[in-house]
C-alpha cells in the first residue's frame, strides 16, 4: 500500500504540472490570436520560441512520468492480483502519447519561423 500511495503522490504532483503547461500553452495561443489581429502580444516572437520549446520539453517529462506511473501500477495490481487488461491499456495509452509528444516536440524544434504558437498542441 505504501507503494501505491507513493506513485498517486507522484501522480498528483505530474497533473499539477500537466495544468501548469496547459496555461502555459493557452497563454501562447492567445499570444498567437493578438498577433494575427495585429495587436500588441504578449511575448516577443523569440520569447514566443523559446517558452514553446521548454514547455513541449516539460509536457514530454509528464509523458514519461505518466507511463512510469502506469507501470507503477501494473506492477502492484499484478502482486494484488488484479486484472491487469486495463493498466496493460494504460500503458499502451502512456506510450502512444510519449511518441507523439516526440513527434511534436521535433516539429517545434525544426521550426524555421520565431512564432511556432500554431503547432502547439496543449492536448498532448
Amino acid at each position: 500500500m505504501k507503494d501505491e500511495n507513493n506513485v498517486i503522490t507522484l501522480q498528483l504532483y505530474i497533473l499539477v504540472i500537466s495544468l501548469v503547461t496547459t496555461i502555459v500553452s493557452m497563454f501562447l495561443t492567445y499570444n498567437q490570436k493578438l498577433e494575427i489581429q495585429n495587436k500588441k502580444t504578449l511575448f516577443t516572437p523569440k520569447k514566443t520560441l523559446k517558452i514553446t520549446k521548454t514547455n513541449r520539453i516539460v509536457i514530454l517529462i509528464t509523458s514519461i512520468a505518466f507511463l512510469y506511473i502506469n507501470y507503477s501500477l501494473y506492477k502492484i495490481s499484478k502482486e494484488n492480483g488484479e486484472k491487469l487488461k486495463p493498466y496493460k491499456l494504460q500503458i499502451l495509452a502512456s506510450i502512444l502519447t510519449v511518441i507523439s509528444t516526440l513527434i511534436v516536440l521535433y516539429v517545434v524544434f525544426q521550426s524555421t519561423k520565431e512564432t511556432v504558437a500554431d503547432v502547439e498542441n496543449p492536448l498532448i
